[in-house]
């Protein structure tokens, strides 16, 4: 009989932090250096071609300079405005490259902490963790593992089994919360762990795999329900 599992992992970005601002904040710079460049375009048109590339995949990160390349003359032009765009967005993000930490978040953590181990793995930079710290959720995590300190990166399952390793647990003793149907979900389920989707922010939300090594046991879009999803996965 296999055990139920005693350990929710968490992803961060778009998970535990909100990226919508910064992400936004990006595609607006996007959209802007397109029009200083004299491209006679709107930004609800801009936005439309994100969201349907995004949706598109098969790489939902890479969707974004493909929106800017809609709309460039040529592969120079689009590696141009990309770059100083990608630029203006990399010192705006210095500050605090993780994003927000999410609305309801804490006390969802807080909840699950009195029934389960919890952990974090996700790609991620090592200032995260000084301020999952910071916003007082730091010592509610039994694992963190972040892939730029690990040198392990999703969607490797090695980064997984990585932080099953740590805490000492089979894959079928944990649960991995993401929001990432490719980076997430399927390299935990390889593993043989139990996933939720975790629906929301402004890009990555958009893409939805077809296949069964996609499919999460159970998919959220509201950060109050996930105590809930995660008691179906380990009760039901």
């Amino acid at each position: 009989m296999a055990s139920k599992p005693t350990i929710v992992y968490f992803d961060i970005g778009d998970v535990l932090f909100n990226e919508d601002v910064p992400h936004m904040w990006l595609f607006h710079t996007l959209f802007l250096s397109l029009r200083a460049h004299n491209k006679d375009i709107f930004w609800d048109d801009f936005n439309s071609k994100r969201v349907e590339l995004a949706a598109a995949g098969p790489n939902p990160e890479s969707a974004i300079k493909e929106a800017l390349a809609f709309y460039c003359a040529n592969a120079s032009e689009t590696e141009t405005l990309w770059s100083s765009s990608r630029a203006k967005y990399g010192e705006m993000r210095k500050p605090r490259p993780y994003g927000l930490l999410l609305d309801g978040i804490t006390p969802v953590l807080q909840e699950l902490k009195q029934e389960f181990r919890l952990g974090v793995i996700a790609n991620q930079h090592p200032q995260v963790e000084e301020a999952l710290f910071n916003y007082g959720i730091g010592p509610l995590f039994d694992v963190i593992v972040i892939s730029e300190t690990v040198h392990l990166y999703k969607p490797d399952p090695a980064i997984f089994q990585y932080g099953l390793d740590i805490a000492g647990v089979q894959a079928s003793e944990a649960i991995f919360v993401g929001d990432r149907a490719d980076n997430d979900i399927c390299p935990a389920k390889s593993l043989g762990m139990k996933t939720i989707r975790f629906k929301r922010g402004v890009q990555y939300v958009h893409f939805n795999p077809e296949g069964p090594e996609f499919a999460a046991d159970r998919v959220v879009t509201d950060v109050t329900d996930l105590p809930a999803a995660v008691r179906s996965v380990v009760y039901d």
